[in-house]
């Protein structure tokens, strides 16, 4: 799946176009994804992490898989000031397939998500860009543009998985 942040617009998604679009009720929301994907779609890896270094930020680009399936449930690229987290997270980050959110979670750095731009890719994906910052202080942490995969590849994952836990029970 190619990668694009090239947007048809950003927009507000309405109640029904969050009703029928798995990525917009996954995307409309201040708060960190990975939280959201995990619960939709089960446990979750980076692949494909490409990461550069230019100043005081460090950018990482990767599709997030689904470890279940293997699918591609989103694509990020995140531009971390690294001077601003512990040295443990970086470390992680660049050794580690562990999402972001996820390490944000493990080393209890408390952010803040900036009012989401909702975007539409010319393919038809959904996408969002944030900021991130350290909630007490205000720090910049993160800029972030994430674009989902396409509803139906999203659905027939997340029901999938649904049926995966309702056998475990």
């Amino acid at each position: 799946m190619p990668e694009t942040t090239q947007s048809k617009g950003i927009f507000v998604p309405s109640q029904a176009q969050c009703a029928q679009s798995i990525s917009l009720r996954l995307l409309a929301h201040r708060g960190l994804m990975t939280p959201r994907l995990t619960a939709t779609f089960g446990a979750m890896k980076a692949d494909k992490v490409s990461i550069s270094q230019r100043d005081q930020r460090l950018t990482r680009k990767s599709r997030l898989i689904s470890v279940e399936s293997g699918e591609t449930i989103l694509c990020a690229q995140l531009s971390i000031v690294f001077e601003n987290l512990p040295e443990m997270l970086v470390s992680q980050l660049r050794g580690t397939f562990t999402l972001f959110g996820q390490l944000l979670l493990d080393h209890k750095i408390d952010v803040s998500v900036a009012e989401p731009q909702i975007f539409q890719t010319p393919d038809g994906r959904y996408g969002r860009r944030t900021k991130l910052t350290e909630t007490s202080g205000g720090i910049p942490i993160c800029d972030v543009t994430e674009t989902m995969s396409h509803d139906h590849l999203l659905s027939v994952i997340a029901q999938r998985h649904a049926s995966l836990g309702k056998r475990k029970i």
